[in-house]
């Protein structure tokens, strides 16, 4: 009975490995999408909306400018932007973004007609930035942390640009305070300079931190593409398009958010 059991077994998986069939999927023939990716900050600067045509999946990151849009951004006080074209795919008006606003952005090109609207939410102030030595497997590694001060009975959703060296790092660092409303945050960012490169920080990196108030809509967008940023085997989730607030199956987002920056040299 054992010996035309261990048979049975063996002709199941001869069978089921006969089975196997390799797919193999075009990544390079996808048409190129538009992107938009549009901000409005609290402070008075020339707001930007840039504008460019997505490239193939290994395709370099050099993303073809869209000129010649029409772009308007109104608020719901009444008031209407046009935004000029000052250079090729970057449209841009001077303006200063108020919290509590709401901003609709319309941008008009190849015959199509894409728009996104964004509130911006009331500042949250960093208060601080520091350096925080962890350990892992008997080795230091340095990390810049920021430190919040999150107001109780309200949703806040947090979104942080990280340089280092004048660099950014390629992380996306998102939170909401959906499990820590009105506490005290400390809120690790965690930094690679490459793929392969796990040192962290170094005595002497200058680190700049901007953190920015973002509302529900660019939280979510933001979060998506932070799932999709794991490392290695089994890190993170399937690539795909984060989902957009922008209609008409634009690519990118357009975010009314307040910013604000601090900056330490790393002891």
């Amino acid at each position: 009975m054992m010996k035309k059991l261990m048979i049975f077994c063996l002709l199941a998986c001869l069978v089921f490995t006969s089975c196997k069939k390799i797919i193999e999927i075009d990544t390079n023939n996808a048409e190129p999408q538009l992107v938009i990716e549009g901000n409005i900050i609290n402070q008075f600067v020339a707001q930007q909306i840039k504008i460019s045509k997505s490239v193939s999946y290994d395709g370099q990151n050099n993303f073809p400018a869209v000129s010649g849009a029409v772009v308007t951004v109104s608020d719901s006080r009444g008031n209407n932007y046009t935004f000029a074209e000052s250079q090729p795919g970057l449209y841009t008006f001077g303006l200063r973004g108020i919290p509590g606003v709401t901003y609709t952005m319309n941008v008009q090109v190849e015959g199509k007609t894409y728009t996104a609207v964004s509130k911006m939410p009331s500042a949250v102030k960093l208060d601080s930035i520091g350096i925080i030595v962890n350990t892992f497997f008997n080795s230091e590694r340095k990390t810049a942390a920021a430190y919040v001060s999150d107001p109780a009975g309200e949703a806040n959703f947090y979104h942080f640009n990280m340089y280092v060296n004048g660099l950014q790092s390629n992380r996306v660092y998102v939170n909401d305070d959906r499990l820590t409303n009105g506490n005290k945050l400390r809120l690790q960012l965690f930094y690679e300079k490459n793929d392969d490169d796990d040192e962290g920080l170094i005595t002497g990196d200058k680190v700049d931190i901007d953190m920015e108030c973002i509302d529900a809509n660019i939280f979510d967008y933001w979060y998506a593409l932070s799932q999709q940023a794991g490392r290695g085997p089994n890190q993170g989730t399937t690539p795909a398009n984060p989902t957009s607030n922008i209609s008409n199956g634009a690519l990118g987002y357009f975010s009314a958010h307040t910013t604000q920056r601090l900056n330490i040299v790393v002891p």
